[in-house]
């Protein structure tokens, strides 16, 4: 396994650390989903957020943890953390650990020095989140979508939402997320999570109509929009910058991105106005 991750972070030379352990990242999700659809437990599961965009419907950038909806409400987390630790010991010889809290459990990864991401004097751990809901009820009228997903020499059947479903936890999200990166000294780097705008904008340029019924307070469509362009204009773009830079591999792309996301996302936005 670790001479395989080698192999993929030789290919990423000129990128940045943070990239190459959020690829690192992505390798051990592959990982992870293939233990759990493989499971007749956990395949019950059903995976959104920025990581099923990226695994299951190739959003080009990268996610750094797994979400799922529990619609049976029958997951015991406990249970899965222990199996996920035996999984990797068993199948790939690797000693991690696992902390469940809530509705979270972390993967702790001992593998950072043995592939050079890290200083000797930091954290040999690379963590790795998965979070299950159990509360979905919110959301109305939606369809279930199994993906085949063929990555890392690994072969997936996932199930996940339809995409207009999946943009309206989104657009959800970027409603209702409370969020805040700060520094040591209390100076603020972040004010929202950069990678939201992003895949809103990715919805809005694949043409996607998100699924009302699962946002709670709108009207229509129209004042849906009309509310999004309101938060738009509000955006910060350092905060844009702050959040993609570990997330996409092309440094300058994201310095472009930060000082244009507003006027191409009013745009869009605008034309779903008029349109």
């Amino acid at each position: 396994m670790l001479e395989y991750i080698k192999t993929l972070l030789k290919e990423k030379g000129a990128a940045s650390a943070v990239f190459k352990r959020n690829l690192v990242k992505e390798y051990l999700q592959v990982l992870v989903l293939s233990f759990l659809y493989s499971h007749k437990e956990y395949r019950t599961l059903i995976f959104y957020g920025g990581s099923s965009l990226r695994h299951c419907y190739n959003l080009p950038r990268l996610s750094e943890g797994l979400d799922f909806v529990d619609v049976e409400k029958k997951i015991n987390l406990n249970k899965l953390a222990e199996e996920l630790v035996n999984f990797f010991k068993r199948k790939y010889g690797l000693t991690i650990s696992a902390k469940v809290q809530k509705f979270r459990c972390t993967l702790k990864f001992p593998i950072l020095h043995m592939l050079d991401l890290v200083t000797p004097q930091e954290s040999n751990y690379l963590f790795s989140k998965i979070e299950i809901y159990s509360e979905f009820e919110f959301c109305k009228g939606y369809n279930i979508e199994i993906k085949p997903v063929f990555k890392f020499g690994e072969a997936l059947l996932i199930k996940t939402f339809d995409l207009p479903t999946l943009m309206a936890t989104k657009i959800r999200a970027i409603r209702r997320r409370k969020w805040e990166k700060t520094a040591k000294n209390g100076q603020v780097l972040a004010e929202v999570k950069g990678r939201d705008y992003y895949d809103l904008m990715w919805y809005l340029e694949q043409g996607v109509k998100p699924n009302t019924s699962c946002i709670e307070d709108v009207l229509n469509e129209s004042a849906l929009y009309e509310g999004l362009i309101k938060i738009v204009k509000k955006l910060n773009p350092r905060s844009i910058k702050y959040d993609l830079e570990g997330l996409i591999e092309d440094p300058g792309f994201v310095d472009t991105l930060k000082d244009n996301i507003k006027e191409i996302l009013i745009s869009s936005l605008s034309r779903r106005l008029t349109g």
